[in-house]
């Protein structure tokens, strides 16, 4: 008797997993038709749900709905007609088990239909693969990502399309963890040798909670790109036509606000977060950042945040102006004080209310910088000539173009001035250290360009895009907008994407150039010294050169990955993903 309940019991469940997987109604009666089980279909087909208790024989049912037991179909209370199928289980010559299989006509279809639909109107790429790893999922938006027809690809292998492994395929891993995927920007190959630069989630796939595959949804990263360049063109646009219904919006003595930062970069919306919160008070600020990150915009846009947006904001850098020109220009001068000079008052004075900005505060003179410090402390200045201490009440914001640690070490700057400006500290990283942010920000030059130069270029192609990502940028964004701005004055009217050709020698290794002011000494011979032969193939050098940075930096950091990828602007993935490339170990 327990063999055949065992039975009994096994035999339902199979029967339960596999109607539910296809939309079909089933209940289970005993020999004498009593109602043992049922699943979830069934109950919607006769309108029954749990509470209303299923003790009660089938043909209590089959009466109510005028069905007889011979029949092969009835019609439904939504004059749907449901075809009926029994089976029978027997033991030995008992019949044990009555299995009856309800189907509503052109539901099954209906709803591989409806799957169908969404699945291909979709315009992220979606594909999916069984717990064999082959293709059972396709849309077109996968197929124009990847380059393939979906009847190219379906019943394939995930490895037979994509030059990826159980480790590097996310479809195939998940498919092993059973654990999803969210967001994770990938670069892969396919089988064809289209090179795809997408953002990945993906999902496990279960039923009954038992593994039968994963599914991917995949956005192609440069559109992804383009998207985020036009919303970031309409809010600016948006916002530059509110400035004349919200004059507080916006300081009249600014050009910037913090919309007019572009990144996608995590580490530099960190610091932009925190400088919008050093908006609201009064309190010095320090912007830390190399030469052409975009120190000023920083602290513009802190200004036209700020209480003080309607007053004025000054700027001066401290590297331009003689020490003998700086003091009377910041302090201001008195009549006869030397030759030729009037009352006039300093930037402290006119910035009253509002806010100055110190650019390059550690070229200032340690003379300079000691006046300065006692402004910090009395807030007060004395103009030039004069001995009358003038109350002034300006936020200074000052910014340091190398390691304030080290300036300090080699006396350029004074410590106590520092702790006295680094209230608020706040770091602006490199642009090779958020190389994430070169697409967009290419895109944005580019059409500012056109706007100014009057032309149609729609981008970079993809030697430039290649090369981008390989160049360390030691003159950070400026030297990108420059770059840029050289390769639209160059191009011929007819063509639309910006090459090689047209770029600068100097970035190419043709025309070497010094160091950029500013720059880390670890970065400062990072991928800028390519020498191109003629008729040689520019990238084969480029990957030969960062192949052996890779090696050099993994050597200095003794193979920490998280240290090398830091120090090279890269997430520890991608240098993962470089180290098979190269074939490193």
């Amino acid at each position: 008797m327990a063999e055949i309940d065992k039975k009994v019991n096994d035999t339902m469940q199979e029967f339960i997993d596999f109607i539910d997987l296809r939309y079909k109604g089933l209940v289970i009666t005993d020999q004498f038709k009593k109602i043992v089980k049922v699943n979830d279909r069934f109950l919607e087909i006769f309108h029954l749900n749990t509470s209303d208790g299923l003790e009660f024989h089938l043909e209590e049912l089959f009466l109510k709905y005028g069905i007889d037991e011979d029949s092969e179909y009835f019609y439904d209370l939504d004059k749907n007609q449901v075809n009926v199928r029994l089976k029978t289980m027997t033991f030995g010559e008992e019949t044990v088990l009555n299995i009856w299989i309800f189907e509503v006509v052109g539901m099954k279809n209906a709803r591989i239909s409806l799957l169908e639909t969404i699945v291909q109107f979709s315009k992220d790429g979606i594909h999916a693969v069984n717990q064999d790893g082959k293709i059972i999922i396709y849309n077109e938006a996968q197929g124009k990502i990847d380059h393939y027809e979906p009847s190219e690809v379906i019943g394939r292998h995930a490895m037979d399309i994509y030059a990826l492994d159980y480790e590097s395929s996310l479809l195939l891993r998940v498919l092993k963890t059973q654990k999803p995927i969210e967001n994770v920007r990938q670069g892969y190959y396919t089988k064809a040798g289209t090179f795809v630069d997408c953002v990945t989630s993906v999902i496990p796939l279960f039923y009954h909670g038992k593994i039968f595959g994963s599914a991917a949804i995949v956005r192609d990263y440069n559109g992804i790109l383009q998207t985020l360049g036009k919303e970031k063109e309409q809010v600016n646009s948006e916002k530059i036509k509110s400035i004349t219904t919200q004059p507080n919006y916006e300081s009249k003595q600014t050009r910037y606000t913090f919309d007019s930062i572009i990144t996608v970069n995590p580490e530099l919306a960190k610091s932009i977060q925190s400088a919008k919160q050093a908006a609201q008070t009064d309190s010095n600020i320090l912007i830390i950042g190399e030469t052409g990150t975009g120190k000023e915009m920083f602290a513009q846009s802190i200004h036209a945040y700020s209480p003080r947006r309607n007053k004025p904001f000054l700027a001066i850098n401290c590297a331009a102006i003689p020490e003998s020109l700086l003091e009377g220009l910041l302090f201001g001068t008195t009549k006869g004080s030397f030759t030729g000079a009037t009352d006039k008052p300093g930037l402290f004075e006119e910035a009253d209310g509002g806010t100055i900005f110190l650019d390059e505060i550690n070229s200032m003179s340690l003379f300079l910088q000691s006046k300065l410090l006692r402004v910090l402390e009395e807030r007060t200045v004395t103009r030039l000539g004069s001995n009358k201490m003038i109350h002034v009440s300006a936020r200074i914001i000052s910014s340091c173009n190398e390691n304030p640690a080290q300036a300090i070490q080699d006396n350029n700057f004074r410590s106590d001035l520092f702790y006295r400006l680094a209230v608020v500290y706040i770091v602006i990283p490199s642009l090779r250290m958020r190389l994430d942010d070169v697409s967009l920000l290419t895109k944005y030059f580019i059409e500012m360009y056109n706007k100014q130069f009057d032309k149609k270029i729609i981008g970079v192609d993809s030697e430039v895009s290649q090369l981008f990502e390989n160049y360390s940028w030691p003159g950070n964004v400026r030297q990108l907008r420059h770059l840029l701005e050289s390769a639209m004055n160059v191009i011929d009217p007819d063509e639309t994407y910006i090459g090689i050709r047209h770029l600068p020698k100097y970035i190419l290794g043709e025309d070497k150039i010094g160091n950029y002011e500013g720059q880390p000494e670890q970065h400062r011979e990072i991928r800028t010294s390519v020498s191109i032969d003629k008729g040689q193939n520019i990238f084969e050098e480029l990957k030969e050169k960062e192949k052996e940075f890779i090696i050099e930096s993994l050597t200095k950091n003794g193979g920490n990955i998280a240290k090398t990828a830091k120090q090279m602007g890269m997430s520890r993935q991608k240098l993962y993903y470089k180290l098979k490339k190269y074939n490193l170990k």
